[in-house]
């Protein structure tokens, strides 16, 4: 089986879905700005290069890995419940305790 990569601890499509919500929380011309410097969500080495831009153009606003992290938690328990999976219940709730661990200490 092949090893996932990971970016903060996220998988190519969280990390795609992070970069997509906090791009989209910019104005046009910063969206303008950032494309023109490179920005592009599609492909690895691409997203992980557009979440460096995201970073340097918010470097006064603090992107907040652990809420990230406790909301794709909190997600993928509701997910687990709606299935009635248990096993993936009992391993997303650990994902939240860990994720609240990471914030609280």
């Amino acid at each position: 089986m092949k090893e996932q990569k990971k970016l903060d601890n996220l998988n190519y499509r969280e990390a795609q879905k992070r970069n997509s919500q906090h791009f989209k929380n910019l104005q046009k011309k910063e969206q303008k700005l950032l494309k023109e410097k490179g920005y592009r969500n599609v492909g690895w080495n691409n997203v992980i290069n557009s979440w460096q831009l995201l970073q340097t153009k918010n470097n006064y606003k603090p992107i907040d890995f652990v809420d990230f992290a406790i909301q794709k938690a909190e997600e993928n328990y509701q997910k687990a419940k709606e299935e009635d999976d248990l096993m993936e219940v009992l391993n997303a709730g650990k994902k939240v305790i860990s994720a609240l661990k990471m914030k609280y200490q």
